[in-house]
C-alpha cells in the first residue's frame, strides 16, 4: 500500500513530493470544531508527551 501511495504521488506530482515515510495510522486528531490538530501529530511521530485537552474531538 506504501509503495502505491508513493507512486500515484510520484505520477501525480514528482518525484520531489514523495515523502520520506508514510505512516499507517487508526484515526487523525480533530478540534471539536473539525480542524485537524497537526502540532498534536507532530509531536506523535517526534515521540513527544501529549497533554490531554477539551477541544480534541476524538482524544482517544
Amino acid at each position: 500500500l506504501i509503495l502505491r501511495i508513493k507512486k500515484q504521488i510520484r505520477e501525480q506530482l514528482s518525484p520531489r513530493h514523495v515523502p520520506a515515510f508514510i505512516l499507517p495510522i487508526a484515526d487523525i486528531p480533530y478540534t471539536i470544531n473539525g480542524k485537524k490538530i497537526e502540532t498534536i501529530v507532530k509531536r506523535i511521530i517526534s515521540g513527544e508527551a501529549i497533554t490531554p485537552s477539551e477541544t480534541i474531538a476524538n482524544p482517544e
